[in-house]
């Protein structure tokens, strides 16, 4: 599916005054599903990020992102979807990501705090213990650094909102 999602970047001109520094489409970066809208870097809010995106922030860093989650396909062979994981696990860049997918393929744990909104379709939260948590859209979860992995419970795709902070500027 081909989507992009629009960037605007405020600032400030030579005189104070607010002006639009960048218009930007916003595409999907991987396989993963991402959309990366904005790098903080130390702090300095001023820079207009260039080039990709790492997935994860590093140290004192923030990353702004949609993400989509496409719903399951039936015809999907057990080859296919341990194909789909290795490439997810890889786009990821960690092993330590991948932890106990017994589970769900897709299970995993970053070394981030993350603040994420379902903004549109049906979803589902899977942690390890306890049944699937249903999410309807503007539910919001703190994910602190646990191994989960979100389920696509509808018929398109599930949308997803979220702000990554590193497990520095989270306190670890």
């Amino acid at each position: 599916m081909d989507r992009s999602y629009r960037r605007l970047v405020t600032g400030n001109n030579a005189s104070g005054r607010s002006i639009l520094v960048e218009d930007a489409e916003i595409k999907e970066t991987g396989s993963a599903g991402n959309f990366n809208f904005w790098r903080t870097r130390a702090w300095d809010s001023a820079d207009v990020p260039a080039g990709p995106l790492p997935f994860f922030p590093a140290a004192g860093e923030t990353i702004f992102r949609v993400f989509r989650v496409p719903p399951d396909d039936p015809a999907m062979t057990g080859a296919a979807i341990e194909r789909l994981a290795t490439g997810f696990f890889a786009e990821l860049g960690d092993p330590r990501c991948r932890m106990d997918t017994s589970r769900h393929p897709l299970m995993h744990a970053t070394p981030t705090v993350d603040y994420i909104m379902l903004l549109s379709g049906n979803a589902a939260l899977l942690l390890d213990e306890g049944d699937p948590i249903d999410l309807k859209p503007f539910d919001a979860v703190v994910q602190r650094g646990t191994n989960h992995a979100w389920l696509n419970t509808g018929r398109e795709d599930a949308v997803f909102l979220a702000v990554m902070l590193s497990g520095d500027l989270a306190g670890g």
